[in-house]
């Protein structure tokens, strides 16, 4: 049960900071991650911006971006990144055969080597033991923005976990039949 209330679309503060803004101008409601982020207003509008610029301003292509997200929702074992990421990943173009087989991806032949060398670095980043044979991979197949951009992804989505793991919020119902292949494996 989540730990603080979701804040209404009507919540005076939350007009005020205009922290919806961004939903209504793109015709969706907003998400329980935000409206239990909206309990501290210019807090949720300072926290929205790296998620905002990493989905929608990236260099890397997004396939990489979310297969990224997908991994990380595995390894610290979040239900709610994993049923909001799935598909935003299918839409980029991860494969089915791809997300089944990412918990095994060191075995499994579906990926390619700009996606091994990125699974490998959210595994050292996760870890805290991300090698210099791991960022210069990752940096060779993306470039140094293009692997500073997959750490930041990393770490900011196993932040995210974190946040939404204190405040015990929940997947919503809209989002629940994305977690009918969900396996937080850390294999």
């Amino acid at each position: 049960m989540t730990r603080v209330p979701l804040v209404p679309d009507d919540d005076p503060e939350a007009i005020r900071h205009g922290v919806f803004d961004s939903f209504a101008a793109e015709q969706r409601e907003p998400i329980a991650l935000y409206r239990a982020l909206a309990n501290a207003p210019e807090l949720l509008v300072a926290y929205r911006a790296l998620p905002q610029h990493l989905r929608h301003a990236g260099t890397t292509p997004r396939r990489l971006r979310e297969l990224a997200v997908l991994r990380v929702a595995q390894l610290v074992d979040s239900a709610y990144e994993w049923s909001h990421h799935r598909p935003m990943a299918v839409t980029a173009g991860v494969t089915e055969a791809q997300i089944g087989a990412l918990a095994t991806w060191r075995g499994s032949e579906e990926f390619d080597a700009d996606e091994r060398a990125v699974l490998a670095a959210v595994e050292g980043v996760h870890d805290l033991r991300l090698s210099d044979e791991e960022f210069a991979a990752v940096e060779e197949r993306l470039g140094r923005s293009g692997a500073m951009e997959i750490v930041v992804a990393v770490a900011q989505y196993e932040a995210t976990a974190r946040i939404l793991q204190a405040l015990g919020v929940e997947v919503e119902p809209k989002y629940a039949p994305h977690l009918d292949d969900w396996a937080p494996l850390r294999a």
